[in-house]
């Protein structure tokens, strides 16, 4: 009966985003800030795939997951940054309520990929430095396409129940999200109707996705580690670790936040400027990861910098080229 009266009731056509809390002055910075944000970050990514190409020996397993976690964060970026843009230069903050949902999915849908792309990556750095004989034949770039298409495919698949739940129920008012992007959580909570179900449903869903898959990570490397402490050589050592290392801080930057926010939010913890905090977490575990990755990767994978080395020395012997024949 209480479905019946809910069909009844007029459901909004559009959605309002409400921003960073108590920030009104300035708008255009803001705007500008996320678009040299999402130019850095699609030219990082980018380069990431140009050097990729152009450098054969780096088709490899772990570049070939590496491009895959690029091409994830500029979908993940790409979801949430234009709208962002347009609500602060352009003064646009509504978005339509079919959208929303899409833009729920698509961002749950990045995420998920991240996930378990990082995961994968963890794997790879299992074998290689847990199982070194057994890595040429178990990881092989073909093996590393198909665990990497397993990724995307149940990334995608992931968030279709939550979506579907969620856009299922009615939405009378109020219409205000508190954050820059149509966050699930927060989307629940605006539905007319009784939503504890569609809750439970979501708390199980990024638990697996997001707790299911850190523990995982957390536990290859504590593997790893106790590996890398085995080795005898201090050459080894430093080597296993530096590369380890890299790894690490992606996934710290990308899950801690994640966690802190998931932990907070079941809880149901409340602080002092929850709205703000929550808000600033949101667009740091979103748009960050995406910007520092290509980064990150570029200035501690010696592969890639030696690619730029030589990029930067090619450039330099044209340019003296140039002003030889210049002068001559």
């Amino acid at each position: 009966m209480e479905a019946l009266v809910n069909l009844n009731i007029t459901s909004i056509k559009e959605f309002v985003f409400a921003g960073f809390p108590g920030v009104s002055k300035f708008p255009e910075l803001i705007g500008l800030t996320f678009t040299i944000t999402y130019i850095l970050t699609l030219l990082g990514n980018i380069f990431i795939f140009y050097v990729v190409k152009k450098q054969e020996s780096l088709r490899t397993p772990m570049f070939i997951i590496i491009c895959n976690l690029a091409f994830s964060d500029v979908i993940y970026s790409t979801v949430i940054t234009p709208k962002i843009i347009q609500i602060y230069l352009f003064g646009n903050n509504t978005i339509k309520s079919q959208t929303c949902f899409l833009q729920m999915y698509f961002l749950y849908f990045a995420g998920s990929v991240d996930s378990y792309i990082l995961l994968v990556m963890a794997m790879d750095r299992y074998v290689s430095i847990c199982h070194p004989l057994r890595y040429p034949t178990l990881i092989t770039n073909k093996n590393t396409h198909l665990t990497c298409l397993v990724a995307w495919i149940i990334g995608a698949l992931s968030p279709v129940g939550l979506v579907t739940y969620a856009s299922g129920f009615p939405y009378c008012g109020p219409n205000v999200i508190s954050h820059l992007y149509c966050d699930y959580g927060l989307i629940v909570k605006l539905a007319c109707t009784e939503t504890s179900s569609i809750k439970q449903t979501g708390t199980s869903i990024v638990s697996i996705v997001l707790i299911g898959v850190f523990v995982l990570i957390l536990l290859s490397y504590l593997r790893i580690i106790i590996s890398v402490l085995k080795i005898a050589t201090t050459s080894g050592r430093k080597k296993a670790a530096y590369t380890c290392s890299t790894q690490l801080i992606v996934i710290a930057i990308y899950f801690l936040p994640r966690l802190f926010v998931y932990i907070a939010f079941t809880a149901g913890l409340s602080v002092q400027g929850e709205a703000e905090l929550r808000v600033c977490l949101g667009i740091f575990y979103c748009l960050v990861p995406p910007l520092v990755n290509p980064i990150i990767y570029s200035f501690r994978l010696n592969e890639i910098k030696q690619f730029v080395y030589k990029l930067l020395k090619q450039g330099k012997i044209t340019n003296t080229g140039g002003q030889i024949k210049g002068a001559a």
